[in-house]
């Protein structure tokens, strides 16, 4: 039997006791509460701590993998623009070149270098965006594994909270509640229902469930749903069809570790 059934039980049985048996059982009761709840409270701290690390480790990945993102986008328009002045440089230098009839002078000899550099630098762009690429593709396998490990701890934050929550309602079932049962059920058997008990149980549960459709979490008196939040974490930036696939991901992986050790064999 469930601690939380056998508390119940207790609970619902010493109401009917005299005073005497009725203060015996509370204090047995106190006893083995106050010990599940410190091993609640424990746990909720555990799996909170787990969460709150898992949330680090994830900002971090996005972090990096946005300040990566940004960094070909500017190296992207950085090549574009030395490509333009490149080509308005080439053009430029090929008409005063056929004006002068081939006479190099030191200003042409001086622009000649400058276009060369131009495309040059437009090389060395590209050359780093192809490297920033793969830094890209290892900060997004990162961040699918941080997200992944973001997402379970926080299912597994939000489990030990809903269960703590359920166990200590049914700690606490009112007596009164299960007065009220007891004399339904016998209503039922005494009218000849065969599945009494899960008629009853079935009107409860539609009773509880009607009313959980109008509750609403006020989050200034949930502190660990505050931290939590009643949704799975929004892993924005994260390529999700990446992340939902594992032989994907395994595939990529190996892809880059091979695409490292050969630029490392060439260098």
């Amino acid at each position: 039997m469930k601690k939380d059934t056998l508390t119940a039980m207790m609970n619902t049985f010493g109401s009917t006791q005299d005073e005497k048996t009725r203060k015996q059982l509370e204090n047995i009761m106190k006893t083995v509460n106050a010990e599940a709840s410190q091993k609640a409270t424990a746990s909720m701290d555990n799996a909170l701590q787990s969460f709150s690390q898992a949330k680090a480790a994830h900002t971090e990945s996005m972090l990096k993998l946005n300040d990566i993102g940004a960094a070909i986008t500017r190296s992207e328009k950085e090549r574009q623009s030395a490509l333009d002045e490149s080509a308005e440089a080439e053009q430029n230098w090929r008409t005063r070149f056929r004006q002068l009839r081939g006479v190099m002078t030191p200003e042409l000899k001086a622009e000649h270098s400058q276009r060369v550099a131009g495309r040059e630098l437009a090389e060395e762009f590209t050359a780093l965006i192809g490297e920033l690429e793969t830094d890209k593709t290892g900060a997004m396998l990162d961040a699918c594994r941080s997200g992944k490990e973001y997402v379970i701890a926080h299912q597994d934050a939000f489990s030990v909270c809903a269960n703590n929550a359920w166990s200590a309602v049914m700690e606490n079932i009112s007596p009164a509640l299960v007065r009220a049962f007891s004399l339904r059920l016998r209503e039922l058997e005494m009218k000849g229902d065969e599945n009494a008990s899960s008629t009853l149980i079935q009107e409860l549960g539609v009773h509880l469930l009607t009313q959980s459709r109008f509750y609403s979490f006020n989050m200034e008196q949930e502190p660990v749903l505050s931290q939590l939040g009643l949704h799975r974490p929004a892993l924005t930036g994260v390529d999700m069809e990446l992340y939902n696939s594992p032989a994907r991901r395994m595939k990529l992986s190996k892809e880059l570790a091979e695409k490292k050790q050969a630029q490392g064999n060439n260098k």
